[in-house]
């Protein structure tokens, strides 16, 4: 066995290793999308304006994710900027939020943006 043969097996190694890794990640992205894809597919089923407000400030990357997922899902939803609107401002203080993004599903309130949250909570209350 020459020296240079192990080294070429090293190679082969790492090259494989990086194609299952990339494999694994493309799969995992894939999987996330599909799942958003049918997290959405239920809610337009289901949903109507004015189910969806999400209070957000401008700096906030977290209601830009949020308004982001929903907007990409073609969902109805109306977006409260507590720093620009003085009603939305009163609402956020009067639930006592510590932060954003605040989101109000129906009647139900959640800190923080979750996909799966949503379809329960709109699944589990009928509409006002």
């Amino acid at each position: 066995m020459s020296p240079s043969q192990p080294r070429r097996a090293s190679l082969k190694s790492l090259l494989g290793l990086g194609l299952a890794l990339l494999l694994a990640w493309g799969a995992r992205e894939w999987l996330a999308m599909h799942h958003a894809s049918q997290q959405g597919a239920i809610l337009r089923e289901w949903i109507k304006a004015d189910d969806i407000v999400i209070y957000t400030t401008d700096t906030c990357p977290y209601c830009v994710k949020a308004r982001q997922w929903l907007t990409t899902q073609g969902l109805p939803w109306r977006d409260c900027n507590v720093e620009h609107d003085a009603q939305c401002r009163a609402e956020y203080e009067a639930k006592g939020a510590p932060g954003v993004p605040m989101l109000k599903v129906r009647d139900q309130w959640r800190l923080g943006f979750d996909p799966a949250w949503l379809v329960e909570t709109i699944k589990n209350r009928p509409p006002t």
